[in-house]
């Protein structure tokens, strides 16, 4: 009888549109948590660029790019790995200087290789001022333009500067994925 009581509502559940997620929020900046690796860049919380007040973002000053390396942050393994349900990464994200500044995003799928049919980049131009970011990632052609992205497990996601001969300062407010499908 309970058996048949939990398929029935797991049933229910799919046909009401419950127990499909809806968000996932990457880091909780307001928890602490921020990205674990970097190259060339320092991250920190801050109560600057945020929403509302008591929030805190992600400050992260990107350095100039050097002869030997780039300026990146990372998430590598990350603990919500399981992207398959979502449609849509959504960040907003702060850029104080008077210049338009450009960083790129980049997934790597499931499979743990730096190849272009596991990875995905996207180039970001920030605006002065606040940039809400939506991107589909949901079925996206990996950057050997024939391989769909693998959301299932993703291996390390991360940010980079673009501007590369001068550093850049951005905040992150808010960093999420949805389902955007009705």
């Amino acid at each position: 009888m309970t058996r048949k009581l939990i398929v029935l509502a797991a049933v229910l559940a799919m046909f009401c549109g419950f127990g499909a997620a809806k968000k996932l929020t990457l880091l909780s900046f307001n928890k602490g948590e921020m990205a674990d690796d970097n190259s060339n860049a320092q991250v920190s919380l801050s109560e600057e660029n945020v929403e509302k007040a008591g929030d805190f973002s992600m400050k992260v000053e990107f350095g100039a790019k050097t002869a030997t390396s780039g300026s990146y942050i990372a998430v590598f393994k990350p603990k919500k790995g399981a992207w398959n349900a979502y449609t849509n990464a959504k960040m907003i994200i702060y850029n104080p200087s008077d210049k338009e500044v450009k960083i790129g995003w980049m997934i790597k799928g499931a499979k743990n290789t730096n190849t272009p049919e596991n990875r995905k980049d996207w180039p970001l131009t920030l605006k002065p001022g606040k940039n809400d970011i939506d991107i589909k990632i949901s079925g996206v052609t990996c950057n050997d333009e024939k391989s769909i992205l693998d959301l299932s497990s993703i291996f390390i996601y991360g940010f980079w500067n673009l501007t590369m001969d001068q550093p850049v300062t951005v905040y992150f407010s808010k960093l999420y994925l949805e389902n955007s499908e009705k």
